[in-house]
């Protein structure tokens, strides 16, 4: 049986780590990666376990902890979108604008912070934790929405509905257990010196 590694990474950022996760499977072919995307803290405690977090930096005496860069998103629309619905110069311009929205449940994400204090609820008509669930209801041209600044490097039809801004950008974290084994904290060099890169 392979060893395997798992990734446990925040929604919205399987996009850039999936690239990278398959360099890191090139260069170890013996290896089993296992991504999973999940809004809560994953159990480092086995040995095989990475987790990709955003925002504050983890603490806890047991972890390694690594800051890989900032995650840059944008608010993207499609084209039809922005011809029904206008381009917003302003903060104040979002009233009209129709959303779709994360569903973490708390207000951890930058972006999601700037949404809830520049939209209504009601403007929210559709609400997600899964990244291409989020997607595709943009890409419906229903509503707007935060992906990765990415995203508009893979979906060529997807365009920046505003200029993206610092205050939306989060902290990522590559994190595992003090304790891991070899090949963890191997398979956690590699995606960190990938995904850095990425994030430069």
């Amino acid at each position: 049986m392979r060893e395997q590694v798992v990734i446990n990474a925040v929604p919205l950022i399987g996009e850039l780590v999936t690239p990278a996760m398959m360099q890191v499977s090139r260069m170890m072919p013996e290896l089993e990666l296992i991504y999973r995307s999940e809004i809560g803290f994953a159990d480092l405690s086995g040995g095989c376990t990475i987790a990709l977090r955003a925002g504050a930096e983890p603490c806890g005496e047991r972890n390694a902890v690594r800051w890989l860069g900032r995650l840059g998103v944008a608010l993207v629309a499609t084209r039809d979108y922005i011809n029904r619905m206008g381009v917003p110069h302003c903060p104040e311009d979002m009233a009209d604008h129709l959303m779709v929205s994360n569903d973490f449940g708390d207000d951890s994400a930058p972006w999601f912070r700037w949404l809830r204090a520049n939209t209504s609820r009601q403007q929210v008509v559709f609400r997600t934790n899964d990244e291409t669930v989020m997607r595709r209801a943009v890409n419906s041209g229903r509503c707007a929405g935060f992906l990765p600044i990415s995203s508009l490097i893979w979906s060529p039809e997807l365009i920046e509905l505003m200029p993206a801004r610092d205050e939306w950008a989060a902290p990522l974290w590559l994190v595992h257990d003090r304790g891991a084994s070899e090949t963890c904290r191997n398979v956690g060099r590699e995606l960190a010196s990938i995904v850095v890169r990425q994030l430069s």
